[in-house]
């Protein structure tokens, strides 16, 4: 299916090549990382430029996000939400919470799950 991040075989592959040669960010691999430690989250389908500028800047904020080893223990950390993971019963008419690696990658949420704001 063209555009959608996945093709005739079937393959979810969601990102292309990076749009410059200075992006060292592995986006593939993230997404890889994600949907492997939360299987629960909402499936990345199509990464987006701005997904993209997302994800890049919290890699290139600190030295110890440059890695993949870095990214696996928070996608680990994250897992043991329960709400994170929507494995709490949400307020009368509300859904559950659908994580989404895009709204991890956002500055204000990323620095929320590090500060422990969704332990249990």
């Amino acid at each position: 299916m063209e555009g959608s991040g996945v093709d005739e075989e079937g393959d979810n592959s969601a990102v292309a090549e990076p749009s410059s040669a200075g992006d060292n960010c592995p986006h593939q691999q993230i997404i890889d990382l994600f949907h492997e430690h939360l299987p629960t989250g909402v499936r990345v389908r199509e990464w987006t430029p701005v997904r993209q500028q997302a994800l890049r800047t919290r890699w290139r904020e600190k030295p110890e996000r440059q890695s993949l080893e870095w990214w696996a223990k928070f996608f680990t950390y994250v897992q043991a939400s329960d709400f994170l993971t929507g494995r709490v019963k949400p307020s009368p008419g509300r859904k559950p919470f659908e994580l989404r690696l895009d709204w991890l990658c956002k500055s204000e949420n990323l620095v929320k799950v590090i500060e422990g704001c969704y332990e249990n």
